[in-house]
């Protein structure tokens, strides 16, 4: 799926992938996944964008951004990429360019691109190498979804719901589907995904 022109109207729901530059690490400690968290929540709240699922890993960042209200989630990225840039000049002393270029957007149009595509988002830290299970990794949204884990940050993702009748169904069945992917990744099977292969 290409990537969507940039402009000052957007609507629906986009995967939003951001990366060091050069595939350079972009969060050091914790304490740098933690501000980048803390600006997520200032641009919510200025914006008034929903966010359904993020990870942050240590050289990119994947979003998933509901645009319903119109939201120009070019000001959203530029507000979050310059923000950071600053923080890190100050507390790191980095010269030059931090982020790899402008930041690449994919439009979820179907209910099941979207479950595999944030599923993809949150399995990032497992096709590092980081982890073996994804809720061994802190900084992402996949605990809210997996074990109902309260994540401020997090609007829960409104196809969540047909994932199961009760909350522990929903969880149940939100980690089997992610078992699902991961293995599928393991017997190197193509993930139909089409922002899959943007890594």
């Amino acid at each position: 799926m290409p990537m969507q022109p940039r402009g000052d109207t957007w609507s629906g729901v986009y995967h939003i992938v951001i990366r060091g530059n050069n595939k350079r690490a972009v969060f050091i400690r914790g304490c740098d996944y933690s501000y980048f968290k803390k600006l997520l929540k200032r641009y919510k709240k200025k914006y008034k964008f929903l966010l359904y699922h993020y990870v942050l890993m240590k050289n990119h960042v994947h979003l998933c951004i509901d645009a319903a209200q119109n939201v120009n989630i070019s000001k959203v990225m530029q507000s979050l990429q310059i923000s950071y840039n600053h923080y890190r000049k100050r507390r790191r002393g980095y010269v030059g360019h931090l982020w790899q270029g402008r930041f690449k957007s994919y439009l979820i149009d179907t209910e099941q691109y979207m479950l595999r595509a944030d599923i993809y988002i949150e399995k990032n830290p497992v096709e590092a190498g980081l982890v073996k299970d994804p809720l061994e990794y802190s900084w992402s949204s996949y605990k809210h979804y997996a074990i109902g884990e309260i994540d401020p940050l997090v609007d829960t993702n409104p196809s969540y719901g047909n994932m199961g009748k009760t909350p522990k169904e929903q969880q149940k069945n939100y980690r089997q589907l992610m078992q699902v992917l991961i293995e599928e990744s393991a017997n190197n099977k193509k993930c139909n995904v089409p922002c899959c292969n943007s890594k």
